[in-house]
């Protein structure tokens, strides 16, 4: 009898309603789906995480207090040097980056970042001998980055660019002779 009702009523509410009547009913079955419904939390909670690493959006978020450039009175040969702080955003793009010297930088640094606008940025600066530019941490703030570089646009050759490790700090330039050497301060 028990048997005949249970399929009349199913027949009758349906069998999506009759399963989620069952499920809810019995003690085993709620704690079942309790912990099927905290698994799909999880792991949708994981793939969104993961698809963000993945769009583009990991990296490390640049933390700095500030920019310090100071020039020594005999920097450059007593000649202004500009000077870029580059920032890119990808893997590729770090491999490309990391391969150039300075005159290669500053001979292609606008067709790169017209090319890969979301994968390169740079703040440009202008210091002749004897000076000092302090940055605004506002000034240096923008979307993650996989890696920071300096580059110097000396007059002597040479490699001329360095590449930032940590994020977070004070970093400061200090743009000699014919060199140019980067600390950080906490």
């Amino acid at each position: 009898m028990r048997r005949a009702i249970g399929y009349g009523i199913r027949r009758r509410i349906g069998c999506a309603w009759f399963m989620a009547i069952c499920l809810s009913g019995g003690g085993r079955q709620r704690a079942v789906g309790a912990r099927f419904a905290s698994m799909c939390t999880v792991l949708c909670i994981a793939s969104l995480l993961s698809g963000c690493v993945l769009l583009g959006f990991g990296g490390n978020r640049v933390a700095w207090s500030g920019l310090a450039l100071v020039a020594s009175r005999d920097a450059n040969d007593d000649s202004p040097i500009a000077v870029d702080l580059v920032f890119v955003s990808d893997d590729a793009m770090l491999a490309r980056v990391s391969g150039l010297s300075s005159a290669q930088w500053f001979d292609t640094r606008s067709d790169l970042a017209a090319t890969f606008p979301k994968s390169v940025r740079y703040l440009s600066w202008e210091i002749v001998p004897g000076q000092r530019i302090e940055v605004p941490a506002a000034a240096l703030r923008g979307p993650r980055a996989a890696a920071a570089f300096v580059f110097a646009n000396y007059a002597s050759p040479g490699a001329h660019r360095v590449r930032l490790q940590q994020f977070s700090g004070r970093p400061a330039l200090m743009l000699e002779g014919r060199t140019f050497t980067v600390s950080t301060t906490p």
